[in-house]
């Protein structure tokens, strides 16, 4: 057995045994974007160290959230609105640490048999839930099973999984099929997460999202109440089972709730949070419009927070006509200036990279640039011509977006104008989030859907291509399914560059989704709030407001 100890990193583990180093690093590789931590958090927050002081308990921290989220099932959905605030209340057997290194959460230890489909996992001992309630194998298995039912991550992972047994009270096994290799990779996923719920709560929701009275964790802040459209709030929990890694960051090692409560108020106006940050009625705003950044600089006792994010998209939904014809999405592709609906979008270079690849730069295991050749082929003649060689008849494209998101709002005003200058007819239609998400579900209601995607860890992650669901317009493709299974497979660097480049060639020919650019969010935060560490949303543990 390859034994692997929780509290070092999976890379110190590995390097006491080259044989072992050989096949943990095949795993490492799979679901880690090896960019430094100066690097993906790119805050603008001035010297934390210097000027941090002493923690501080304070009674409430009031954050102006943009979005209601659906729902608060981070396993349901990888919506950021969700996982933003659930990943307070729920804790996973693994997750990424500040650099998106894999490491243990509610995991002590893990091993691997030698043909690498036994994994055997030591659940950490003594950790309650808020219902107080002790964690055990069975809560985890019971959480597994649910979440491959359920998670798009999880969905394929399961197609490699033979059975989750509990073999003791805080020992777990995982026995596959055959070797997959992003076993832990998509164990730590960030989104439509593997987090880990009481085994009778698992067993009451099954296949249908968590009901409030269901959303019982072991995270730092356990949910308290829900009111729609106006805020969630939750309250510390004073039984957490903190590990003790300080230095790990991201969504594992240590984590110290310094706040009685946290209130997630859901306010839609940036120029309201932006006062309400002025006059002390809020500590954090979340996603601030980019054309406010000169005046969020110029704001005293305000400081910007800047994040990698994902890129933004258009997404045909291909189960029906016109987009079920690819001449129909090669007109599409050829009639948008991404450069044009950029710069509109999102003002300053700062905030948007022009770059046609599946993942970023700054993810360096997990970025290639091949593949992508069609990504600015803006084209108004070519365009006109695919759509008069294809099926398209001069019906009226629904287009729809979240009214809840100004950036949705510009690039479907731009999109709109771009198309129509090639022949096509454009109705855009808005959507507050939640109605947003429920319209999205059923393809009559649209043929085109904006969408922002954030960071994604894995190609597993990438939702967008999904198959046959709403978040890849019901994308159906053996090539990309065949690309999926080789890189669970994959054993080295080199293949998983090649795969990573032929999927993006698939992505090039077949035209899923429409790639905008790739995004840098901006919040903002009283200079208050001490120690906040920025890593692709907002988290409030570890960090304080002076008083």
């Amino acid at each position: 057995m390859i034994k692997h100890i929780a509290r070092r990193t999976i890379m110190q583990s590995i390097k006491r045994n080259k044989w072992m180093m050989a096949i943990v690093g095949i795993l490492l590789i799979m679901g880690l974007a090896a960019c430094s931590n100066n690097e993906a958090n790119t805050s603008n927050t001035g010297n934390e160290e210097e000027d941090a002081g002493e923690p501080v308990v304070s009674e409430t921290l009031k954050v102006a959230y943009a979005s209601d989220p659906d729902t608060l099932d981070w396993s349901y959905t990888g919506a950021s609105p969700t996982r933003d605030v659930a990943w307070h209340i729920f804790e996973m057997l693994f997750a990424l640490d500040n650099d998106f290194a894999i490491q243990p959460m509610l995991a002590e230890s893990y091993e691997v048999n030698e043909d690498r489909t036994l994994y055997t996992i030591k659940v950490r001992e003594g950790v309650k839930f808020h219902d107080g309630s002790v964690l055990t194998a069975e809560d985890v298995v019971a959480s597994i099973e649910r979440w491959g039912k359920i998670s798009s991550v999880g969905k394929t992972t399961f197609t490699h999984i033979e059975s989750v047994t509990a073999t003791s009270e805080n020992e777990v096994q995982v026995k596959l099929l055959e070797p997959y290799n992003s076993l832990l990779a998509d164990f730590a996923a960030p989104k439509s997460a593997l987090m880990i719920i009481p085994a009778k709560v698992a067993e009451a929701a099954g296949e249908q999202p968590l009901k409030p009275e269901h959303l019982i964790g072991n995270g730092p802040y356990a949910f308290e109440k829900w009111d729609r459209g106006q805020e969630i709030v939750v309250k510390k929990f004073a039984d957490y089972s903190a590990r003790e890694e300080e230095d790990w960051g991201g969504l594992t090692g240590k984590k110290t709730a310094y706040f009685n409560e946290i209130k997630f108020m859901i306010v839609k106006d940036p120029q309201v949070i932006l006062n309400g940050l002025k006059t002390g009625l809020y500590d954090y705003g979340q996603s601030i419009p980019t054309d406010l950044n000169e005046v969020v600089a110029s704001t005293p006792n305000v400081d910007p927070v800047t994040y990698m994010n994902g890129y933004s998209t258009i997404t045909p939904d291909k189960s029906e006509a016109p987009f079920n014809d690819i001449k129909v999405r090669q007109a599409l592709n050829h009639a948008l200036d991404k450069k044009v609906i950029a710069e509109a979008t999102y003002g300053s270079e700062e905030f948007y990279q022009l770059d046609g690849a599946l993942f970023v730069p700054k993810q360096v295991e997990l970025y290639s640039d091949k593949g992508s050749d069609d990504y600015l082929a803006y084209d108004k003649e070519l365009a006109k011509k695919l759509l008069e060689e294809s099926s398209y008849n001069g019906e009226t494209l629904k287009v729809v977006y979240s009214s809840n998101s100004e950036e949705y709002n510009k690039i479907a005003q731009v999109a709109k104008q771009q198309l129509e200058e090639v022949g096509f007819k454009v109705e855009l239609i808005s959507y507050e989030w939640a109605t947003y998400l429920e319209k999205w579900g059923d393809p009559a209601n649209w043929d085109l859907v904006v969408i922002g995607w954030s960071t994604r860890f894995s190609p597993n992650e990438l939702g967008m291509l999904v198959p046959n669901i709403q978040s890849s317009g019901w994308y159906e493709s053996p090539r990309w399914s065949d690309l999926i299974a080789q890189w669970g497979e994959a054993e080295t660097e080199e293949q998983q560059k090649e795969i990573l480049t032929e999927m993006n060639q698939t992505v090039n020919d077949e035209l899923p989704f429409i790639k905008i650019a790739n995004l840098t969010t901006l919040d903002i935060k009283t200079n208050k709030i001490k120690n906040y560490e920025n890593w692709l949303g907002q988290r409030f543990w570890n960090t304080w407001k002076a008083e």
